[in-house]
């Protein structure tokens, strides 16, 4: 199983007539440009300034639906042109194939709701085309870590993202 490397995660301070806020991308700083944030860009946003070397907690956390809804579209579109899983589809007859975190410490057993994606439904061992139900017990950010997705899925997610800065 090849290692998919994390996300890259960038926070911004952007200033606001009530003070800064923190956002958090994972675009590289590069891509930021003079024009800000796409909103779907914006992983989430800290919900206070972190000390120095404090890791990134749910508790510090708040996930921002526009990227959620966003990451949903990306895979919905995607996932069914993704050669595993076609391959998974084909293993199973009828039902429903699930997309799991990719940080998910249990992803052949039970999978917490937290690391559930979204899922496909599967007919006659094919993906059935617009099927894609996300899952919304799914979280950005979980004491494991980010949300973590499988090498294509990423790199489809980091190209369209690109494409909106």
């Amino acid at each position: 199983m090849t290692q998919v490397p994390d996300l890259p995660i960038t926070i911004c301070r952007v200033e606001h007539p009530d003070g800064g806020k923190y956002y958090l991308t994972c675009l590289p700083p590069e891509k930021l440009g003079v024009r800000g944030l796409a909103p779907e860009a914006i992983i989430g946003v800290l919900l206070r300034p972190l000390e120095p070397d404090e890791a990134i907690t749910p508790a510090a956390f708040a996930q921002n639906r526009v990227f959620v809804d966003f990451l949903h579209r990306v895979i919905a579109r995607h996932g069914p042109e993704l050669p595993g899983l076609v391959a998974e589809a084909g293993r199973q007859k009828d039902g429903w194939l699930y997309v799991i975190d990719q940080r998910s410490r249990t992803p052949h057993e039970d999978v917490p709701a937290e690391d559930i994606i979204g899922a496909f439904e599967v007919r006659g061992r094919q993906v059935v085309p617009g099927s894609y139900r996300p899952f919304f017990g799914h979280r950005i950010l979980t004491e494991a870590g980010f949300f973590r997705l499988g090498a294509e899925l990423q790199a489809f997610l980091l190209q369209e993202l690109a494409n909106l800065a």
